[in-house]
C-alpha cells in the first residue's frame, strides 16, 4: 500500500498565487499573442492545435479536445477552419473508419514555423536586459513547468 504524501497547504496557496502572477506576466512580457494573431491572422487555439500536431503527430478530434481541455463540439469548427486554410487534413483511421484523424500538412508546418519565428523575435526583444544566468534559469524553469504539468 502506498503512503499518501501530505503537501503543506501553504505551499499550495503559494503555487496558486504564483500562477495568478505568472500567466499575465507571460502574456504581457513574453508572448504577445494579440500581435501574433494580427500578423499571422490565426488565433492562439489554432496555433496550439498546429503545435500539438507537429509535436505528437496525427491525432483524433477527441484527443485534441482532451489535450486542450475544450469540448469536442468546439474543436470541430476550429479543425474545420484549419482544414479550409489548408493547414491540416482529415484521414480516416485504418482500423476504425468512424475515427477521423487530423494530420498537419506542409502549409500548416510553414505557418507554425513563421509564428514561432515571430514569437522568438518577441522574446528576444524582451530578454535583452536579462543576464545569461537569468535567461538560463527562465528556460530551465519553463522546461520544468511543462514537464511537470504534462505528467499530471
Amino acid at each position: 500500500m502506498t503512503k499518501k504524501r501530505t503537501i503543506d497547504p501553504a505551499m499550495i496557496d503559494i503555487l496558486a498565487q504564483n500562477m495568478f502572477h505568472a500567466l499575465p506576466l507571460i502574456k504581457k512580457r513574453l508572448l504577445h499573442m494579440d500581435l501574433v494573431q494580427r500578423e499571422h491572422g490565426i488565433p492562439l487555439s489554432h496555433v496550439q492545435v498546429l503545435a500539438m500536431l507537429q509535436d505528437v503527430g496525427t491525432m483524433s478530434v477527441s484527443e485534441i479536445s482532451r489535450r486542450l481541455g475544450i469540448a469536442k463540439p468546439n474543436i470541430t469548427p476550429l479543425v474545420d477552419r484549419l482544414y479550409e486554410s489548408g493547414y491540416v487534413d482529415r484521414q480516416h483511421d485504418e482500423h476504425d473508419r468512424r475515427v477521423v484523424n487530423i494530420v498537419l500538412l506542409p502549409a500548416g508546418e510553414e505557418k507554425l514555423s513563421a509564428i514561432r519565428a515571430t514569437i522568438s523575435r518577441q522574446i528576444q526583444g524582451q530578454i535583452e536586459d536579462l543576464s545569461v544566468s537569468e535567461f538560463r534559469e527562465l528556460c530551465e524553469s519553463m522546461n520544468s513547468v511543462v514537464r511537470i504539468l504534462n505528467s499530471l
